[in-house]
């Protein structure tokens, strides 16, 4: 081995990540001894490398192990990160990292002389003979990388942090580690994959990856379609996008192997689409002129359903606005509840809609390194934050203005614009088609997803409509179920397989086959901490059993009320921006040790549980309060606090005042006099109570970098900046206010 230029030793001390790798340079990183500095990098985090999560551990470890030369043990670390994700995803868990496993039993063919390339071939094939069809088709994105972008990411993290420093953390370490490995086995191997795979899935696929369709209206429509070739004619499943990628129809594939036609649709303007970009504008137009398209295609029985997370979540809401006969099914997933949820909640606009503007309509495609570059957002939030301007200045702190950004400022209630892009009463009331709908607990568009299923069956009495839910966040819901979350390791019962349930509800629905079974009653729910599913249904199950809980004078969730008249006194300077660094670096883990370090809120707290119990649902209520000014932003908080004084985060309800009765109308308070109000819109969950717990409520005012500033002038929050705010946010919660808590009866 060449020698190189470091003297490694571990300090230990602190934390994990605040452990030191010092270094003692004989020579300068390069080429030619770069291998030699990584493999002992990872000869030292074998020795020290620990991690909470073991998923991540082993994920990281095998990666370690590769780049030690110790290929029999990273393949054993290997199959051990496979078994994480057998029960939820068992398709992806056979073919995830497939592209390390083939490269290092290729070596080890290689080092008795075999030819690189030829017993690369052989191992590549028998892989892909063990793996069932669904599996194989995930293999092209395991071989997906861009060599010259990872190439620079090594570069510039060698240059930052390893460059004139006498040390690095181990995080820094475990970086350049799996950098360096990926890069290298991608630059060895992946030359080889390629052609292979797409020439054993062009037996099973048919792909036409760039169509464009005109609508009656004259615009185009790109389109890719995966044709199943064992099929002659089937139904057909669309899913509409607007995070177009060139690998989609990966995704496409997958749908299709499971016996379907696949049609990926992507928003106006996206992929080779020529119009203008304007994202939820146009979905109810759009994918109703491609399943015109689709039925009248010879491959086509005349059947469609759609599936899809998030953006693709509310697409299908947004079809069935205008139901095409067709369309015979919708599964959709943390669907995004446009003008509920997102681009504001409850009438109050999030800063991470700038991100996300600028994620999705700057390319054809999407403008990933923009939108993963977390340091730049937080600076630009903080920076907006701290100046004090206006909100509707946000894009122009970025430095580059947003017209769309400014079109949504201008809908601060849930009015037409809005309106027109999802179904409203009279739409549900004829939506007389069978949907899914998955979400989770932690997930950020859960209050859309239910808002959605919510208004199903109130205006549709009879609607056959059933939902999945657990302790997933945005990616459990679609199916990507994680065994930890956010500080959270779920229960063993909630790592289901939950797409092997969805495309049994197709099967169902569109191919006539046996419900799936997972399906008990309509609302399927994990209780977290019993390790078991229920159903109900109906969610009036859930409010049969409710508690009301007064937020007392003495700083308690009281179930008596004392006598009326008396409040708890909050004061909020709304100049002060000295809490920025705070707000933006406090963890939003489901369980921490301590709560956020703020004067905003109020803390209510119940006397310990004296024995185990059960919430299911969301907690609603009514503040009774009086402010001198014309409008607050309410934020709340459910906790419960444990027996070893840790916080579990149950829900949470962040809302404007003035449209508490009514999204579409603003009714402006009166400075001082006491107002009611109610609480609704809160987050779900299912959870055991331990015995000795106690429940904490945070109420308080919602001033924080990550959404619009209320300073209570009356005037259009975007347009009101810290000039505005005048004397500190005086606000009295009196002690008629309660909160209604769903307890489950065993």
């Amino acid at each position: 081995m060449k020698k190189f230029f470091l003297l490694v030793f571990i300090l230990l001390c602190g934390t994990l990540f605040s452990q030191k790798i010092f270094i003692q340079r004989a020579e300068k990183i390069n080429a030619d001894n770069l291998a030699g500095f990584v493999a002992y990098l990872a000869l030292e985090l074998e020795k020290t490398y620990t991690e909470k999560d073991k998923t991540v551990f082993y994920d990281n470890l095998f990666r370690i192990n590769m780049v030690s030369g110790k290929q029999n043990l990273a393949l054993q670390r290997l199959d051990s990160v496979r078994r994480f994700y057998l029960a939820s995803n068992p398709d992806a868990a056979h073919a995830m990292g497939t592209q390390y496993e083939v490269y290092m039993k290729t070596l080890q063919h290689t080092a008795h002389g075999k030819e690189f390339a030829a017993a690369y071939t052989d191992e590549l094939y028998k892989k892909y003979q063990t793996l069932s069809l669904q599996s194989q088709i995930l293999l092209p994105r395991y071989f997906d990388i861009d060599l010259l972008r990872l190439q620079k990411e090594i570069d510039d993290l060698l240059k930052s942090e390893f460059t004139r420093k006498d040390s690095v953390d181990i995080k820094t370490a475990l970086l350049l580690c799996r950098k360096y490995n990926s890069y290298h086995v991608a630059k060895e191997s992946f030359k080889y994959a390629d052609p292979l795979l797409k020439k054993w899935e062009a037996h099973t696929f048919t792909v036409r990856d760039s169509l464009l369709i005109t609508s009656k209206k004259g615009h185009d429509i790109s389109i890719r379609v995966v044709l199943n070739n064992t099929i002659k004619k089937g139904s057909s499943i669309v899913v509409n996008t607007i995070y177009s990628q060139p690998d989609d129809v990966n995704d496409a594939k997958e749908i299709a192997s499971r016996g379907y036609m696949c049609v990926y649709i992507n928003a106006r303007g996206k992929f080779l689409g020529h119009q203008k970009i304007e994202p939820f504008e146009h979905e109810h137009e759009d994918i109703n002129e491609v399943i015109d398209w689709i039925v009248k295609q010879p491959w086509s029985n005349g059947k469609v359903g759609m599936i899809g997370g998030s953006y693709l979540g509310f697409s299908q809401w947004a079809a069935t606005k205008k139901l095409h006969p067709a369309l015979k099914t919708i599964i959709p997933q943390v669907a995004v509840g446009i003008g509920i949820d997102y681009p504001m909640q409850n009438n109050i606009f999030m800063s991470y809609m700038l991100q996300w503007l600028d994620y999705v309509t700057g390319t054809p495609t999407v403008n990933q390194e923009s939108f993963s570059d977390r340091k730049k957002w937080m600076k630009i939030y903080r920076d907006w934050y701290t100046s004090g301007k206006p909100f509707n200045q946000l894009d122009a702190i970025s430095g580059k203005k947003d017209d769309l950004f400014q079109r949504w400022l201008q809908h601060p209630s849930y009015d037409r614009y809005w309106q027109n892009m999802a179904p409203v009463s009279e739409d549900y009331a004829k939506i007389n088609i069978p949907v899914l709908t998955t979400t989770g607990y932690f997930d950020d568009d859960q209050i859309g997803a239910l808002t959605y299923y919510q208004n199903h069956t109130r205006y549709h009495k009879q609607a056959d409509h059933y939902l999945i839910i657990g302790p997933y966040d945005h990616g459990g819901g679609q199916g990507y179920i994680k065994n930890r979350i956010a500080g959270l390791n779920i229960d063993p019962a909630a790592n289901i397989n939950l797409k092997e349930v969805c495309f049994q509800w197709f099967d169902y629905i569109l191919g006539g086959k046996e419900k799936p079974v997972f399906l008990k009653d309509k609302i399927n729910y994990e209780v977290i901490g019993k390790n078991a599913w229920k159903s109900a249904a109906s969610m009036d199950e859930f409010d049969k059993h409710k508690r009301k809980y007064y937020l007392d004078e003495k700083m308690k969730l009281s179930p008596a009320r004392n006598k009326p008249g008396y409040c708890s006194t909050l004061k909020v300077d709304l100049k002060d921006r000295s809490d920025a660094d705070r707000i933006l670096k406090y963890s939003s883990d489901i369980i921490t040790d301590s709560l956020p370090g703020t004067n905003h809120y109020l803390a209510y707290t119940t006397d310990p549980f004296r024995e185990e119990t059960e919430i299911t649902g969301a907690f609603s209520g009514t503040l009774s309060f009086a402010v001198n000014k014309k409008d607050c932003d309410i934020s709340m908080n459910l906790y419960e606090v444990l027996p070893d004084g840790k916080y579990f985060l149950l829900s949470k309800y962040i809302g404007r005042a003035s449209y508490a009765e009514d999204p579409a109308i603003r009714k402006l308070l009166v400075p001082n006099a006491i107002t009611t109000i109610p609480v609704k819109n809160t987050t779900f969950i299912s959870k055991k109570i331990e015995k000795g717990s106690r429940l904490m409520l945070l109420v308080g005012i919602n001033k924080n970098p990550s959404w619009q500033i209320n300073y209570g002038t009356g005037k259009d929050v975007s347009e009101e900046s810290v000039k505005d705010a005048g004397e500190p946010l005086e606000i009295k919660w009196y002690n008629d206010s309660y909160i209604e808590i769903p307890f489950s009866k065993e």
